[in-house]
């Protein structure tokens, strides 16, 4: 049936955004909110497919199983183009492949070693700045700005800093949970349309 299998792929998509979601999370936090959305997708929809959820689920490389579900949703389109499937089909390996890079970069922090010095070094300088300032403000007979100056200056190194660690990972901070969802969305809507015709 054409909608069910329009309803599949749908899914299908959903399923590797969530599963990648998860694999960018920290465990912790995600784990059981991944496997409780998993089941309640699977389990509440008309196919009654709940097996795929639970075999994704316990998948050793998640990200990898639903890539590849993602590729048999997609083969399981009644296409009458070859060649459409196969662009579709080059589109899933390129997503994979950023997929990939992705989790290189996520599996590859910087260092602490590196992080622990830049405070460190930052900290120096911001402790010797009013030093360094002091001549240049006593010239200029204005002795009593060397501290907020340096203080003003202080925070906004420390501000770039911060910035710099936030974007050592910079997973934590995107709302990932909103494009799942808004991919969920659109593939209701995509069904939706699909049953209308």
């Amino acid at each position: 049936d054409d909608e069910q299998a329009v309803h599949s792929l749908g899914m299908a998509v959903w399923l590797y955004c969530r599963t990648v979601m998860n694999q960018l999370s920290s465990p912790d936090e995600d784990e059981l909110p991944y496997q409780e959305a998993v089941r309640a997708v699977y389990r509440g929809n008309k196919d009654n497919n709940s097996h795929i959820g639970e075999r994704i689920i316990a998948a050793p490389d998640r990200t990898m199983a639903a890539w590849k579900h993602l590729s048999f949703a997609l083969h399981g389109l009644p296409v009458p183009d070859p060649k459409a499937l196969i662009e579709a089909d080059k589109s899933i390996i390129i997503l994979g492949e950023c997929t990939a890079v992705c989790e290189k970069i996520y599996k590859s922090p910087v260092p602490l070693v590196y992080t622990r010095h830049t405070a460190r070094f930052l900290s120096l300088w911001a402790l010797l700045l009013p030093a360094a300032l002091y001549a240049t403000f006593a010239d200029l007979g204005t002795v009593w700005a060397v501290l907020p100056a340096s203080s003003i200056l202080a925070f906004f190194l420390f501000g770039v800093d911060e910035l710099a660690m936030q974007l050592e990972e910079p997973f934590s901070i995107l709302p990932m949970q909103s494009f799942c969802d808004d991919v969920m969305q659109a593939t209701q809507i995509i069904v939706a349309n699909d049953e209308l015709e």
